[in-house]
């Protein structure tokens, strides 16, 4: 994964990196990782370092460990004078710019530092834990934290890291997470010991969808502090418009815990807007949407508001046919994902390691099932039904994507890589990222020629943002290449000209 820009925007993913092979990474690093973090006490005197307020710093370099960094915005009327809450950000590409610079508007609003690592990505090999503590530690030496409001953010791959630092940071008291395409590690599946705020967001074209629709039920199993809010989307940072519902959200978990003074006109504000959440839903005839404000009405507003009303209707719907049967329906689409998926993942999974002629052979026939999915995601009218197609390519399309990283990255077999990122190339034709993959395997197997070939098909295809090559580790062979800088010239002038 790199830059976010770079991947598919037509019904495939926006942010490719699901993270699901960094689910078992997660669950074993991350404890060290965490071990360490939460030996980390807050300073009480925190360095005078500068850090401008009220602009986003795009590499703030840790003190004791300069080869870590991490993006910040700090509130313009930021002062040392008071405790700030903060937001610990995980990017699955190691780009903490992306996130900060989407939610600074709202981080300046509700006064949030947001820390955004630039060294915490999927498939690294670098220790986690190095760079967890590297970012603790040096947000607590430069900043005035509030520890009793220490929230973790991440999407995809980093929405697991961020969920594993809740688990199992004890002394960091991490009051809340918000996660965005992604959940928890497999490692470490919801518990009803699980004690912090838990806002979620997914796309309703995000291939992770029937996960998140899984951990609604398990939370509201656990009668847990938990919000999930689906928007029309693919897997991705949830536009910056939407954001706002997050940090209300938890600001509302944090008056009920009684961690800020309660605000009646803002509480006030947010009752009203989900009753007409309701309101709302009754026409659409979204059952589902409709029992999530009512839960929200019942357990949110609890100690602020008389709710007896809506802990009534919330059990009423709940038992009702309505809901059973859009319950029905919601497993009716999860399962057929997986029918849809499963034969063309096995397939996937046994192509890499196949003699030549099985291989050709399962890369004919993976290809014509993505393009039948892929038509039937164009063309099936039924919105409902054309999702659970579009989920369904996007899925597959992944699962090749990290196959291909995890042969590049981890194994260190560019070979079997370019399989995959051919693969995916093929299907997604007009996609530039699958070139800049392909230029990275060919890259590592020493053939500059198809490597360079391959970066003037992405720059054919799109490619907007020379950073993408010229800071990716595995084209580092390339960069003195005559050929190479001219492809970095032709971007930086595109690049330029679109900025004027």
């Amino acid at each position: 994964m790199r830059n976010r820009q770079e991947v598919p925007t037509i019904e495939v993913p926006t942010i490719m990196d699901d993270g699901k092979l960094m689910r078992a990474i997660v669950g074993t690093s991350a404890l060290v990782l965490l071990a360490l973090v939460a030996g980390a006490q807050q300073q009480s005197n925190p360095s005078e370092v500068s850090l401008p307020p009220g602009q986003v710093i795009e590499n703030v370099q840790c003190a004791g460990n300069p080869a870590q960094a991490y993006a910040l915005y700090v509130p313009s009327h930021y002062t040392g004078a008071k405790s700030w809450p903060i937001i610990y950000t995980f990017d699955p590409s190691a780009h903490g710019k992306v996130p900060v610079e989407l939610y600074r508007k709202t981080a300046e609003k509700y006064g949030y530092i947001i820390a955004a690592s630039n060294n915490s990505r999927n498939f690294q090999t670098e220790s986690l834990a190095k760079v967890a503590q590297a970012l603790w530690d040096d947000t607590h030496l430069r900043l005035v934290i509030d520890a009793r409001r220490v929230y973790m953010m991440g999407l995809s791959g980093g929405a697991r890291v961020a969920t594993s630092l809740a688990l199992a940071c004890e002394n960091c008291a991490v009051a809340g997470v918000i996660v965005h395409g992604a959940g928890y590690p497999i490692s470490a599946p919801p518990s009803d010991k699980d004690r912090f705020a838990y806002f979620a967001f997914i796309g309703d074209k995000d291939f992770n969808w029937p996960e998140l629709m899984e951990l609604r039920r398990k939370k509201e199993q656990f009668a847990a502090p938990f919000h999930l809010k689906t928007y029309a989307g693919e897997h991705q940072w949830a536009p910056a418009d939407i954001f706002d519902e997050a940090i209300e959200w938890l600001q509302l978990k944090a008056m009920q815990s009684g961690t800020i003074p309660a605000d009646a006109a803002f509480i006030g504000q947010l009752f009203a807007r989900t009753q007409k959440e309701v309101e709302d839903a009754v026409p659409r005839q979204d059952t589902i949407a409709q029992y999530e404000a009512y839960r929200s009405l019942a357990f949110d507003f609890s100690g602020f508001k008389d709710v007896s009303e809506f802990q009534a209707k919330l059990k009423a719907l709940k038992d009702s046919p309505e809901m059973k049967q859009a319950l029905k329906n919601e497993r009716d689409a999860i399962d057929k994902q997986s029918v849809l998926t499963q034969d063309i993942s096995s397939k996937m999974a046994q192509a890499a390691d196949a003699d030549l002629e099985a291989q050709q052979m399962l890369e004919s026939s993976i290809n014509q099932s993505l393009i039948a999915l892929k038509r039937e995601a164009e063309h099936v009218k039924k919105e409902d039904a054309r999702l659970i197609y579009v989920r369904s390519f996007n899925d597959l399309w992944v699962q090749a994507m990290e196959a291909g990283q995890q042969e590049l990255e981890i194994n260190k077999q560019p070979g079997k890589a370019e399989f995959y990122f051919r693969l995916i190339s093929e299907i997604t034709p007009d996609q530039p990222w699958p070139a800049v993959l392909l230029a990275e395997a060919h890259a590592l197997k020493g053939d500059r020629k198809r490597a360079l070939k391959d970066l003037h098909e992405a720059v054919k295809r799109g490619m907007k943002h020379p950073e993408s090559i010229t800071e990716n580790a595995n084209l580092q062979s390339l960069r003195s290449d005559p050929e190479f800088q001219q492809i970095v010239a032709e971007l930086k002038a595109k690049s330029g000209a679109q900025a004027r």
